[in-house]
């Protein structure tokens, strides 16, 4: 019996897929013999096993080897045999991208796991009967980093773990993000989620399904160049937005409007204040805005707010409320001029 191996399902399980500059195999290892072929593979797609399966089955693992230092990951593995369970997790956030699931530190997120194949009944192998679920969270650490190869998040001690005993779908609800941080909203990293078959003496654990979330940090910024309360009574100054943290694919731009602060006012665009984070991380960035003196034409108060449009709706980050007043005053004392 052979083994149709889907190495698309599996490379996509990766936040970095191995594409182009890598080169991909599947390893299969015999479990009873101890005998491996490997199987080189392409990025997406399907082809039977090396090798049959034997009575206590066979360990597959997809490996990736980076061609420019010669790096090997171990991707993935599922372990394949006769008595074998078989599972699939998912996770679904609020961000519509496809081609990971990301979320934001303040969102919420849903897991969804399936287990199949477990027996019932006694006098039957414990591997059989049930399955561990494991949950993990590695933070990143590095600058600019943006993935964790899959051994190293799973490396550690897990957050939590359970034994799950009947087959079916169940699902897992966390309202933000499982990442711990001194500052909650500016954590960043990853939490994977991983079911094992367990060890029957012969056999050892292996996983039969992974699946990942990525998280990003909340959007901070700020306005320099007005302070709150200030009175200008001519030329509206060259303003500096610093914008850090923003969520990828989100936009963010300032807008000015006639009157005090008031949440859900819809104003006019400072020409140049808007930027659009097109990558999957941004640590910062500066913008400077210095012709909008035709958006406040009559004295009065002005509100300017920093806004970003994210996957998660229209948000505030900050705002400045000042005032204009143009109106020249001619102060004088008459008088007398004795001779």
């Amino acid at each position: 019996m052979k083994a149709l191996l889907l190495s698309s399902l599996v490379l996509c399980s990766q936040a970095f897929a191995a594409g182009e500059g890598y080169t991909n195999f599947i390893r299969q290892t015999q479990q009873e013999t101890g005998v491996a072929w490997n199987m080189p593979v392409v990025s997406k797609g399907q082809a039977a096993s090396s090798g049959v399966l034997e009575g206590k089955g066979s360990l597959f693992q997809l490996w990736t080897i980076e061609q420019a230092n010669a790096k090997d990951y171990l991707l993935d593995q599922k372990l394949v045999g006769a008595y074998l369970p078989a599972a699939s997790i998912t996770v679904k956030t609020l961000d519509p991208y496809t081609k990971v699931p990301r979320t934001r530190a303040d969102q919420p997120f849903t897991v969804t796991y399936t287990v199949s194949g477990l027996l019932a009944g006694t006098g039957l192998p414990l591997a059989s009967t049930r399955v561990l679920m494991e949950h993990h969270t590695a933070a990143y650490t590095a600058a600019k980093q943006t993935s964790i190869p899959l051994t190293t998040a799973l490396g550690g001690k897990p957050l939590t773990s359970a034994y799950i005993t009947t087959n079916g779908t169940a699902a897992l609800s966390f309202p933000v993000t499982n990442l711990k941080a001194a500052d909650p909203s500016k954590v960043n990293g990853e939490e994977h989620f991983v079911i094992h078959a367990l060890s029957d003496g012969t056999i050892t654990q292996s996983q039969i399904a992974t699946a990942l979330v990525q998280v990003w940090p909340v959007a901070s910024g700020g306005v320099q160049g007005i302070t709150a309360g200030q009175k200008i009574r001519f030329n509206l100054p060259t303003l500096s937005a610093t914008y850090t943290d923003v969520y990828p694919g989100s936009s963010i731009w300032l807008q000015i409007y006639k009157g005090p602060e008031k949440l859900g006012t819809e104003g006019a665009v400072l020409p140049g204040s808007t930027w659009n984070n097109t990558n999957e991380y941004s640590a910062g960035n500066l913008v400077s805005v210095s012709d909008y003196s035709s958006l406040a034409t009559t004295d009065g108060i002005y509100t300017i707010e920093m806004l970003t449009r994210t996957p998660f709706g229209l948000e505030r980050l900050s705002h400045i409320t000042f005032s204009v007043d143009r109106t020249l005053q001619i102060r004088a004392q008459m008088g007398e001029i004795s001779q």
